[in-house]
Formats: C-alpha cells, structure tokens, sequence
C-alpha cells in the first residue's frame, strides 16, 4: 500500500479491530478526518475502556496513539516509510505503564504485551493493510 494510504489507514483508529481482536467498540469522538489532537475510544481486552488521542501526526511518516484508562497508559508510535514498488514499511514501537495496583504485575505483563504485539498484532497489520491497498 502507498505510504499516504497507509498512513490514513492506520491513523483512523477504527479501523484497529480489522487487525487487533482485542479491540472492540471503536468510536470516533472528534471530527473526521484523523489529525492531530483526535479522540477515539475504544475498548480492548483485557484492560477495558480506553480513551485515545492522536498525540503526534506528522503525515506521512509518523504517528503517535496515547491510550489511557484508569489501569494504564499505553502509547503506540507508527513509523512509516517508503518503499520500492509502491510499498510501505511501518516500524511501531509500544510503550506501556501501568497504573496503581497495576504497577506491582507490570515486570510480568509488559513483556507478555509486547511479545504478542510483535507476534501476532504486527502480522495481522501488515495482513489488514494488504487486503485493504
């Protein structure tokens, strides 16, 4: 997919259930279209509730998603770049700090999200954006 078409796809977050089934109940709570400053909720197992803004927009080369809830804080940078023959390759980085009683089974489930974001989420992205190029 072009990189300006990946951008857009990923950045409208409601689009994060066709790649994540954690992720449910996906709203947009600003105006359309994505941009900097959007607010979405959402909700993705097993934390619940999120609330989640657009907090970098640097179009077509990075985005930025700060999701919180009372038990955490999650932020997901996406880095885009271009490719040869019209492809894009997006680096992501995920960041995650837990709130409160949270804190004291952080060492545990820090590591056991990023795993299954780079084994599972990152292949079914690249899978998502590929049917919808």
């Amino acid at each position: 997919m072009p990189l300006e078409r990946a951008f857009d796809w990923v950045a409208d977050l409601r689009n994060e259930p066709l790649w994540n089934p954690s992720a449910t109940n996906v709203e947009l709570k600003t105006d359309d279209p994505p941009a900097l400053g959007t607010v979405f909720e959402e909700d993705v197992k097993p934390l619940g509730h999120y609330v989640v803004t657009i907090s970098e927009y640097d179009r077509p080369t990075r985005l930025e998603f700060d999701a919180q809830n009372p038990k955490a804080r999650v932020t997901v940078r996406f880095d885009f770049r271009s490719l040869e023959q019209r492809e894009t390759r997006i680096d992501v980085q995920l960041r995650v700090t837990f709130i409160g009683a949270m804190r004291f089974i952080e060492p545990v489930l820090r590591p056991m999200i990023r795993r299954d974001f780079e084994s599972k989420r990152g292949p079914a992205l690249k899978s998502a954006l590929e049917q919808h190029a």
